[in-house]
C-alpha cells in the first residue's frame, strides 16, 4: 500500500464479527479478511505518523492470554501506540463502532503518581487546569481516581480535584462511519494529538516515564513423577 488510504468497509464488518465468534475456527476462516482490510491499512496509518511523532508499535490481533486465560483469543480492534520523548503515550484504536485517538498514562506508577502530585501541588499545577480546559470535546480518564483527598493534602486545596487523579489520559473518539474509507482518519488522528501536545509537554516534563517493569516469571512446570520404580539391590 502506497500510503494510508482509509480502511475498507471490510474492516469494521470483521471487527464486529470477530468480536461475536471470537473462536479459532472463525479466525482462521477469515484470518485473510484481517490481514488485509484491517491490519495492513494500520500499519500504512502507522508509517504516515512515524516522522511526525515516532514508531507506532502496531496491536498484534492475538492475545497473550498466559496471565489472563480467561480473555478473548482474538483482538475485537486494531490500533497502535507510540512513545514520547517524555515517556507518555500516544495511541490510535479502530474498533467496530469507533476510531480513537488518545494521549498520556492511563495509570501511573509509583513514582509517577508522586511526581504529578509535586507539581499539581506546586506552581506548574496551575497550567494544568487550563490545559485540560482546552481540550474541548476529549474525554479525560482519570486512572481510578480518589473519592478522598491523598496522604498530606488538604480536602480543601485548590487544586484537590487533579490531585485526586491516579492517571491521566486525555480521548478524542468518532463514530466510524464512510469517511474511514479516505485519508480523514489519518489527518484527524494528527490534529488530535497535535491539540493535545500542551498537555504531553507538561507531562513529560513533571511526571516523565514509568519504571521499567521486570520480566514475569515463567511459569514452572513440575516433572511429571516417574513410572518405573527403582527396585532395592538384593
Amino acid at each position: 500500500m502506497d500510503g494510508f488510504q482509509g480502511w475498507p468497509t471490510d474492516a469494521t464488518a470483521f471487527l464486529a464479527e470477530i468480536a461475536a465468534d471470537n473462536s479459532a475456527e472463525f479466525w482462521a476462516a477469515h484470518r485473510h479478511r484481517h490481514t488485509a482490510a484491517v491490519h495492513a491499512p494500520m500499519r500504512a496509518l502507522a508509517a504516515d505518523l512515524e516522522a511526525e511523532f515516532g514508531t507506532l508499535r502496531v496491536f498484534r490481533p492475538y492475545r497473550n492470554r498466559r496471565f489472563r486465560p480467561d480473555a478473548p483469543p482474538y483482538r475485537t480492534d486494531t490500533g497502535g501506540v507510540a512513545l514520547t520523548a517524555g515517556g507518555s503515550v500516544l495511541a490510535v484504536v479502530l474498533s467496530a463502532t469507533a476510531l480513537s485517538a488518545s494521549a498520556g498514562h492511563w495509570s501511573f506508577d509509583g513514582g509517577q503518581l508522586r511526581r504529578y502530585r509535586a507539581a499539581v501541588d506546586g506552581p506548574a499545577g496551575e497550567d494544568l487546569g487550563p490545559l485540560l480546559n482546552g481540550l474541548v470535546d476529549w474525554t479525560v480518564h482519570p486512572g481510578r481516581a480518589l473519592t478522598g483527598r491523598p496522604r498530606g493534602h488538604r480536602a480543601d486545596h485548590p487544586r484537590i480535584g487533579l490531585l485526586r487523579l491516579r492517571g491521566l489520559q486525555v480521548e478524542r473518539s468518532w463514530p466510524v462511519g464512510p469517511w474511514l474509507g479516505t485519508r480523514e482518519p489519518l489527518e484527524r488522528v494528527r490534529a488530535a494529538w497535535r491539540a493535545a501536545a500542551p498537555l504531553v509537554a507538561w507531562l513529560d516534563a513533571h511526571v516523565g516515564p514509568a519504571e521499567p517493569e521486570p520480566p514475569r516469571p515463567r511459569p514452572v512446570t513440575v516433572p511429571a513423577a516417574s513410572a518405573v520404580t527403582a527396585q532395592p539391590h538384593p
